[in-house]
């Protein structure tokens, strides 16, 4: 009877340890979502010192954040903290990464490729096996690269207006792809234009734009200031002569692979019939879409609807995510 109730004491303070370890658990969690610490941090990968953000608990299921170009990793500072709560969210920096100063694109011309295989040997040294894959806007250019040569290490996708489909895109954008190796001054050119009228429009529109940073703009084209920064962007967008081959043999992939995938887009126009973002489900007719009429580039409240509909996502999808059942305080917060 005594060694029966010792029995009994013993995993009564077995599950009360482990009760306390879980709510202790949980108050970090809860603390790191509130007060979530976002690092700037660099390594060098293979001699180019690669400058990345990163936030929350490294224990936990790791998401990647891909930026378009040229763009930086200020797309995703408010998103980050929103997700922070349960990933060990990270985002490199294309723009700050100093490219250009540790390769001289007289010598190596850039090209989307090449941007993969130092994204690849970043994964490496972080000691990254599994992850989920956020691409946004051109970044899939470099996204997909990874999903082809590693498809087992994407845990789920999630593409925020990745034009993937040629016939679904405005005539300019068309235009920008075809060109590219016709005349590659205009489509550098056309391009900046492109991308200026857009920020432009976001402004104007009816939309209300008290969420947006005006001053942002200016950052994202840091990457193009010095001669060897123009020229390395020239060469990417030579590289879009190659990228459009491509897009047939990444659809193939996507419809081979069907990896989780959430699809996000945002537009300008109210009337906008989404046609890139559902062009998606051609090949991936289980992946799920979130439209909103915002723009393509984050805002405060583009980033709360992003950030709901990804931990919900997630919390279904992800064979990664520990605690599910702990996710729904995190979502109202949103």
């Amino acid at each position: 009877m005594n060694l029966t109730r010792l029995l009994i004491l013993f995993f009564t303070l077995i599950l009360a340890s482990c009760d306390y370890s879980n709510k202790e658990a949980r108050h970090m969690n809860s603390k790191f979502y509130k007060e979530p610490e976002i690092k700037l941090q660099h390594r060098r990968v293979n001699g180019v010192p690669f400058y990345y953000r990163t936030a929350g608990n490294a224990l936990n299921p790791t998401l990647l954040l891909l930026h378009g170009f040229p763009t930086n990793r200020n797309t995703f500072d408010e998103l980050m903290p929103m997700l922070a709560s349960h990933y060990h969210v990270i985002a490199p920096d294309n723009t700050d990464s100093d490219w250009t100063n540790s390769i001289d694109p007289r010598k190596t011309p850039f090209t989307f490729s090449l941007i993969a295989d130092y994204m690849e040997a970043f994964l490496k040294e972080m000691e990254i096996d599994t992850y989920t894959l956020y691409i946004q806007n051109s970044a899939f250019n470099v996204g997909f690269q990874l999903i082809e040569r590693s498809p087992a290490k994407i845990d789920a996708l999630i593409v925020q207006n990745a034009e993937l489909y040629i016939d679904a895109l405005p005539e300019k954008r068309q235009a920008l792809y075809k060109n590219a190796d016709s005349d590659s001054s205009n489509a550098h050119l056309d391009y900046l234009w492109t991308i200026s009228g857009e920020n432009d429009e976001v402004h104007s529109n009816t939309i209300d734009t008290s969420n947006y940073t005006i001053g942002d703009w200016q950052d994202h084209l840091h990457f193009v200031q010095t001669e060897k920064q123009k020229l390395a962007m020239m060469q990417l967008l030579e590289d879009y002569k190659t990228i459009i081959q491509r897009f047939p043999e990444w659809q193939e992939m996507l419809n081979e692979k069907q990896p989780k995938t959430l699809v996000i887009w945002g537009e300008e126009d109210a009337n906008t019939n989404f046609e890139g973002a559902k062009s998606y489900l051609k090949d991936l007719p289980e992946a799920e879409l979130l439209l909103i009429n915002s723009g393509k580039f984050s805002n405060k409240m583009f980033n709360v609807e992003v950030a709901s509909k990804i931990l919900n996502f997630l919390q279904r999808h992800s064979s990664h995510l520990h605690n599910k059942e702990n996710m729904k305080p995190y979502l109202d917060a949103l």
